[in-house]
């Protein structure tokens, strides 16, 4: 029995076997496709040669990523796939469609290797088995990968295409924003969820063209690790729009280590909210934080940001502006957003706690000698507060200090939030 692994040595005869019979490997691959999934072939010749070419293009990247069992990070579609994938939506070939090719692929270049081994004679069936072991795991990490990324560009396309059928995208939002249209036909007429978790932005500057301010919307998607994404056509130089980002989205500070807009370019970030309220108050948070920007943060807010940090403005940074015009249902919304639950009557020793603490700037010890309390017994209750807002706490972070004060200052303890408008 032979002791070589082929898990040490790479399985380099799955990529010998490719090399010297890709022709029809493609085509065994490609025969068995359109045998399952017979759209591929009844929806016009272009789609089949495109499909015939996509079939013979993976097997480079196949081969490499079975032999090597190495997956560099980064974009695994060759080119041919890529540009079929974004046109089978408008050819009416569904997302299911395209999975099951990826999975008759993977399985027929597992078989086609297999008859190979077994009419070969210089492995032994130990090694056959083993090797056979190896390329299935690989295959299936390649397959799952590369699907994975075809179909985030199919439903790109998708969600295009839908986009394209809606006559005026603005009017739709509009009605959106106005709470004139509900969730379902929202999602149908603009392809983006509304029960996901937004945050709305504007990327604008003076005398800059569209393209550059789409391409920074397009880079500040990257960078949050966005999902889905909702742009309107730009209005006066500023483009609007909104991310469904993930709950640990990249932060603020974090971005503008990472983003540098181009000299001129702005971008303005309203806080992330769930639902279509979550929809309409990012939107809201974001203009504002624009329009705050133009007049009143040509400047860092934190002395300590980096250089690049007047480029990037979020709600957070401009609320103390927003809130001295008193627009109570932002303010509403940024409490709850900030202290949840924590605003109820049944917290109030916590917020008492909290009070204390931020007062003696964040000394356990301080603040457990003024309210006569063992130190132990205060980084409890510091603890429970932070379980509630499900964050940690930190007596430097000005966005929950301000709307912890903000709903002391309506309500003594901060208990209930801030007033209905009118009251």
């Amino acid at each position: 029995m032979s002791t070589t692994s082929p898990d040490i040595h790479r399985v380099t005869a799955f990529a010998e076997w490719i090399d010297e019979h890709a022709d029809e490997v493609a085509d065994r691959v490609f025969q068995a496709c359109v045998t399952a999934v017979p759209s591929f072939t009844t929806n016009g010749r272009e789609i089949e040669h495109a499909f015939r070419a996509t079939c013979f293009s993976f097997l480079p990247g196949v081969s490499r990523a079975v032999s090597t069992g190495e997956f560099a990070p980064g974009p695994l579609l060759p080119a041919a796939a890529e540009h079929l994938t974004r046109r089978l939506p408008a050819a009416g070939i569904k997302l299911v469609d395209l999975v099951l090719t990826y999975d008759v692929a993977g399985n027929e270049l597992l078989d086609g290797f297999g008859r190979e081994l077994r009419v070969s004679s210089c492995w032994s069936d130990s090694d056959r088995a083993d090797m056979l072991s190896v390329v299935m795991g690989r295959l299936f990490r390649f397959r799952q990968a590369a699907l994975s990324q075809a179909m985030a560009v199919y439903r790109q396309e998708q969600k295009l295409l839908r986009r394209s059928e809606v006559p005026d995208v603005p009017a739709t939002v509009r009605q959106v924003l106005a709470g004139e249209l509900g969730d379902a036909e929202a999602e149908r007429r603009l392809g983006y969820r509304m029960k996901a978790r937004h945050m709305g932005f504007v990327v604008w500057g003076h005398d800059v063209a569209e393209a550059v301010l789409r391409d920074v919307a397009a880079q500040l998607r990257t960078e949050l690790r966005a999902h889905q994404d909702l742009v309107v056509q730009p209005d006066g130089g500023a483009v609007h729009g909104w991310l469904g980002v993930p709950q640990h989205a990249t932060d603020v500070d974090a971005l503008r280590a990472r983003l540098s807009p181009p000299a001129g370019v702005r971008i303005a970030l309203g806080a992330p909210h769930h639902g279509s309220d979550g929809f309409r108050i990012t939107h809201r948070e974001a203009l504002e934080t624009q329009s705050l920007a133009d007049r009143a943060v040509p400047q860092p807010v934190r002395p300590d940001g980096p250089a690049v940090a007047d480029s990037i403005v979020s709600f957070c940074d401009v609320v103390a502006l927003v809130f001295a015009d008193r627009d109570v249902e932002l303010a509403r919304h940024f409490v709850r957003s900030q202290l949840g639950e924590l605003v109820e009557p049944r917290h109030s020793v916590l917020r008492e706690t909290l009070r204390v603490w931020f007062e003696e700037l964040g000394s356990p010890t301080r603040a457990a000698r003024r309210l006569n309390v063992h130190v132990n017994t205060l980084v409890k209750r510091l603890n429970r507060a932070s379980d509630i807002v499900a964050r940690p706490l930190h007596a430097g972070d000005f966005a929950f200090r301000f709307a912890f004060e903000l709903s002391r200052g309506h309500h003594g303890d901060g208990a209930s939030g801030l007033p209905e408008e009118g009251h």
